[in-house]
């Protein structure tokens, strides 16, 4: 049974807090993100949350206004770290009505059931506060997991793709990011694994070992089947593991410039098929076409040659 303490809502870092100018989207910031958890999440699993953003934000920019909320295994104290995250919506943003953010869908409830990690990107055309909210949780993975640090890494370089993403418009931001999951989500895991495999102890061989388990997705693939068409849901997890491939393959014909830098740069004045064919010499229909036509055809050994 979960011990409750009291009082039932930590609050590790505040920054201050402010409206985030249109002007300013997109850009690095100096604001740090703020830190919530509930009761039960313990100290070291915050301290451990904040050093993989740091990382991150290293590595690829510190990008806001950013929230993170830790959610523990106590049905309890989630319920009440949803009351504090609904008070917060409402501080920023005074037009959010209260009950609709209190009778949500996918709360902190939920993550203290089930478990996981997931970015909520708040920008539209109806809402004045923009920004990002990250929530962790203390299962799958959980804080004693290797897998807890990539999946914060994961989270944030979804913060990256979304800040260089400008539209208010939830269908230009969309096409942008693309709506199945085997760009954004290749993309994310493929260099949150990248970027874990260089931090100091991560084991050798270690991005190589990844890589190779996300091929067993390879038998789930229908034939003639593309990647891009696979949706979330029961079948998303091709298009994140197999996606991740694709990233890589895009990086290894141009370079991880190309990709982290330059694609993200040209994305809002050229679109997303506009920046794709700049930035890698082709268009995404005839990279798809190579990448599983040729490349996937690969014996294991040969792809695995490309994983740094």
């Amino acid at each position: 049974m979960t011990k409750i303490f009291a009082p039932l809502i930590t609050i590790l870092l505040f920054a201050e807090r402010s409206s985030a100018n249109p002007d300013d989207w997109g850009k690095t910031t100096n604001q740090k993100a703020e830190f919530y958890a509930a009761s039960d999440v313990s100290k070291s699993q915050l301290a451990l949350t904040k050093q993989w953003y740091e990382i991150a934000g290293k590595a690829w920019g510190n990008y806001g206004p950013l929230e993170f909320w830790i959610v523990g295994k106590s049905e309890a104290a989630a319920k009440k770290l949803d009351r504090k995250y609904c008070d917060i919506r409402k501080q920023k943003d005074p037009s959010i009505p209260l009950r609709h953010c209190l009778n949500r869908g996918h709360n902190f409830v939920s993550y203290a059931k089930g478990g996981n990690a997931g970015l909520n990107t708040r920008r539209s055309e109806n809402e004045k506060w923009s920004g990002f909210i990250i929530t962790m949780s203390a299962k799958f993975p959980g804080p004693d997991e290797e897998d807890y640090k990539s999946v914060v890494l994961h989270e944030y370089f979804h913060v990256y793709q979304h800040a260089h993403i400008h539209s208010r418009k939830h269908s230009e931001r969309e096409s942008l990011n693309q709506k199945n999951p085997w760009w954004g989500e290749g993309g994310a895991e493929y260099m949150a694994q990248l970027l874990y495999s260089r931090q100091k102890g991560a084991r050798p061989g270690y991005l190589k070992e990844k890589m190779n388990r996300k091929l067993r997705s390879l038998k789930n693939l229908k034939e003639g089947e593309s990647i891009k068409d696979i949706p979330y849901g029961k079948r998303g997890r091709i298009a994140y593991d197999l996606g991740a491939w694709f990233i890589a393959f895009i990086i290894n014909k141009t370079s991880e410039e190309a990709y982290r830098v330059k694609f993200f740069r040209d994305l809002n004045t050229k679109g997303f098929e506009g920046s794709f064919a700049r930035n890698f010499g082709a268009s995404s229909k005839n990279l798809l076409d190579e990448f599983h036509n040729t490349f996937l055809k690969l014996s294991p050994e040969d792809k695995l040659k490309i994983i740094p």
